[in-house]
């Protein structure tokens, strides 16, 4: 069977912008995740490209995705359906580094690389707060235990 992954995306110093991995973490500590297995990608997005292969069968990914919604609600796309503003620091003739975030050039950087891409959704949450702090803002905070709900039914999702 192949393997099926929740991926938490984030920066855990940023408020709201830890959404994700904040999500990932619970799933995994709380034992929810009995038929796909959970990964953190705070810092260092290139660490996605070695979970880029022929067993994956899916991945969703779970992230702070600023739209100009009610802070809280979600949205969600295929990586395909959007386009990155960003650019890797190897596109401007530097090495990228590890600590690469964006994760859709990340993307582009594994299709050139020649690497199998499975099916991806992203679960983009919006956030009420993207500054230094080490919480959640009270609103997402509040939603906390239904936006976990919503990304595990995502995950286990046959539709797509």
């Amino acid at each position: 069977m192949k393997s099926r992954y929740l991926v938490g995306i984030g920066n855990y110093s940023m408020g709201d912008d830890g959404i994700g991995l904040r999500i990932a973490e619970h799933i995994a500590q709380a034992k929810l995740n009995s038929d796909f297995d959970v990964i953190e990608i705070g810092n260092h997005g290139l660490d996605l490209l070695s979970y880029l292969n022929e067993d994956v069968e899916k991945m969703l990914w779970v992230d702070c995705v600023p739209t100009g919604r009610a802070p809280g609600e979600t949205i969600f796309f295929a990586p395909e359906d959007v386009e990155s503003v960003k650019k890797l620091s190897g596109s401007e003739g530097v090495s990228p580094t590890t600590h690469e975030g964006d994760m859709l050039q990340i993307l582009n950087l594994a299709r050139s690389l020649g690497q199998h891409i499975p099916k991806i959704r992203v679960m983009g949450i919006e956030p009420e707060i993207v500054a230094p702090q080490m919480v959640l803002s009270k609103t997402l905070e509040a939603r906390f235990p239904e936006l976990v709900n919503e990304a595990i039914r995502q995950i286990r999702d046959e539709s797509w």
